[in-house]
């Protein structure tokens, strides 16, 4: 099977078409291909992810959500992960980088070892236009829903 990540502007809009089409993307994925599901914690496009991924979760039960901070969690964060069924993910590229360049780090180990990205990215510029510009170098599968808007 294969993992699908998600990249998108920390200041994406969370509601209206983009959420529709996150839906069905994410649903079209998981019927296809995708049982694994990696999502970060920073901005409003990561929040509707997650959520998005929560719900699909309880019509999928058999798909994973994995957590993948730039940061070890507090003891509360994990508290909440584990409460609300996500798994972390902290790989040791990510738990070894310094905290200035911890963000980038956690993306370039997406963009590596994801099969596909799924984001909302509509300007050349910012941490999610480098993150998907860097998996598509590595020639990933790029779903931007920016395109659909």
């Amino acid at each position: 099977m294969s993992i699908c990540a998600f990249f998108g502007h920390r200041d994406a809009p969370m509601v209206g078409q983009i959420e529709t089409h996150l839906i069905e993307v994410a649903r079209n994925l998981i019927l296809n291909d995708v049982d694994e599901f990696w999502l970060c914690e920073q901005g409003t496009f990561d929040c509707l992810s997650r959520l998005v991924m929560k719900d699909l979760k309880k019509e999928f039960n058999w798909i994973n959500l994995c957590i993948l901070p730039a940061y070890y969690p507090s003891n509360a964060k994990l508290d909440w992960m584990y409460e609300n069924d996500y798994e972390l993910l902290y790989p040791d590229e990510v738990a070894k980088a310094p905290p200035q360049v911890a963000i980038l780090h956690r993306n370039e180990y997406i963009a590596k070892n994801a099969d596909y990205i799924v984001c909302y990215v509509e300007r050349q510029s910012g941490g999610a236009y480098k993150a998907v510009e860097k998996a598509r170098k590595y020639g990933k599968k790029i779903i931007n829903l920016a395109e659909y808007i």
